[in-house]
């Protein structure tokens, strides 16, 4: 019977943790800043310059620009 308690224990100290956070959640509210902003906009450039593709680690490291004396 006691792992029985302990399961219904921990359940409901989990749903008071989860309204507990919900409520939180709600009262507090984010936003970015114009900083934060400005580095998404810089993101979606760089994407639209590369045709809309991710580039994967053979094309980042094709652009490496530190390669030390051969990167000047």
């Amino acid at each position: 019977m006691t792992p029985l308690i302990a399961f219904v224990a921990f359940v409901a100290v989990a749903l008071i943790g989860w309204g507990f956070v919900e409520l939180r959640n709600r009262s507090f509210h984010f936003t970015h800043s114009k900083d934060e902003q400005h580095g998404w906009d810089e993101i979606n450039e760089a994407y639209e310059e590369n045709g809309k593709k991710e580039l994967n680690l053979h094309d980042l490291l094709q652009r490496n620009s530190t390669k030390g004396y051969k990167a000047i």
